[in-house]
């Protein structure tokens, strides 16, 4: 009898460690579609910024680097990276990330052109940003439902496994930001509520 019990315990190990193994393996791979997935988003917003024209007074200077703020954890750093450094329209595009668990929106510099908000930010902090914006000449980007039509001026969305954008082109144009007409192609167009 005591064999028999041996090998049932065996058994049992051996199965919760494949089951280990694969939960490790399926949030590895979880890990990795969000790495590539804000890589892509990342491009797309280095793209944003050769694609629309901001008014003179979001730079005090022709040399001004192109700032732009990040909330979101670690993956959106390692992302992000992609195009810290970067040379947009003749500026340098410099980038800071913000811990959306800090309320760091609260330290936000002045001088911003882009906001990119994570998904990971409550509604309430979200709204707190775009209010603490102001009417300032930042581009506000988001990924949160509905982001766009809350006074978010691009929201970024999944349909059929590819990535798209919608654009809030009333409040671009309230904070003076002229979007190109190719971009506008690539956009859904809504009206904020």
């Amino acid at each position: 009898m005591q064999p028999l019990k041996h090998k049932i315990i065996k058994l049992f190990i051996k199965a919760c460690i494949c089951q280990f193994l694969l939960c490790i393996l399926a949030i590895g791979t979880v890990q990795s579609q969000n790495l590539e997935e804000y890589k892509v988003k990342a491009a797309f917003i280095y793209n944003f910024t050769k694609l629309i024209q901001w008014p003179q007074t979001a730079f005090d200077s022709e040399e001004e680097s192109f700032k732009i703020v990040v909330f979101g954890d670690e993956y959106l750093k390692e992302s992000f990276q992609t195009i810290d450094g970067k040379i947009s329209t003749g500026r340098v595009i410099s980038i800071q990330y913000l811990d959306p668990k800090a309320n760091d929106y609260k330290k936000m510099p002045a001088e911003i052109q882009i906001v990119f908000i994570s998904r990971q930010m409550r509604l309430e902090q979200v709204r707190q940003i775009l209010s603490s914006i102001g009417d300032r000449p930042v581009l506000t980007i988001g990924e949160a439902k509905n982001f766009s039509r809350a006074g978010g001026i691009i929201q970024f969305f999944t349909r059929d496994e590819q990535l798209h954008f919608e654009v809030n082109l009333k409040k671009a144009e309230a904070y003076q930001l002229k979007f190109s007409s190719r971009l506008l192609k690539l956009a859904v167009l809504v009206n904020e509520k």
